[in-house]
């Protein structure tokens, strides 16, 4: 008879509310024809949930040690929490563009969150008050409940609308906007925000110079 896994308690701090966008640019530099990738196994995912992430240490090793002899398992979580990331990816894309919700990306967040860590009791540690949590089995949804958390409040509040993609097509990072005109474009102006204003100083002084060329 296979061994069930333990159930797990701890505790989960409120996430950033962009934390999920964080875990969706874990892949980068989408457009181009081969992408950044931070995540190239559960170890990474572990390791990303564990920091950035903001799952309780305790979970995540106790998670950790209940798939690390069990391969198959662990790469089907893997699996999940890549197919999770891409269907928040599009389904932040959609929203930032204004267009309706995917409905397969949506059925992955949606059953994800079925089975993400519940929201129901807070308690105090430290110097803070945070999710208690108990009753959690070994799985993708309950590793990045604090993503799952994030991405739901942040689809189904009014902050969706600061959602955006950066304009550098190769880019493809996805940000909050809180710029106060709500304009901002670029990811970064230190990095895409100034190839792209480099790129159209070179495009305006050739035009300049095919100008007098043709005098």
């Amino acid at each position: 008879m296979a061994a069930r896994p333990a159930k797990t308690a701890g505790f989960i701090a409120t996430p950033r509310e962009d934390v999920c966008l964080d875990f969706v640019n874990t892949r980068s530099w989408r457009g181009r024809e081969t992408p950044g990738e931070e995540l190239h196994g559960l170890d990474d995912v572990l390791a990303w949930a564990r920091g950035a992430g903001g799952v309780d240490v305790e979970i995540a090793q106790s998670f950790q040690d209940w798939w690390r002899p069990r391969p198959r398992a662990a790469s089907a979580v893997f699996t999940e929490a890549i197919a999770l990331r891409e269907a928040l990816f599009r389904l932040f894309e959609a929203v930032s563009s204004g267009e309706a919700p995917d409905p397969a990306a949506l059925d992955v967040l949606n059953a994800a969150l079925g089975s993400a860590a519940p929201r129901s009791r807070v308690a105090p540690r430290a110097d803070a008050l945070v999710w208690s949590v108990d009753g959690l089995v070994p799985g993708m949804a309950a590793l990045l409940s604090p993503v799952l958390w994030s991405a739901s409040d942040l689809l189904a509040g009014t902050r969706r609308r600061r959602v955006r993609l950066c304009a550098n097509p190769q880019c493809r990072w996805v940000f909050l906007d809180d710029s106060k005109s709500g304009t901002r474009r670029w990811c970064s102006m230190a990095s895409c925000g100034n190839r792209a204003k480099a790129h159209r100083h070179y495009l305006k002084r050739r035009k300049a110079t095919h100008a007098e060329e043709n005098e």
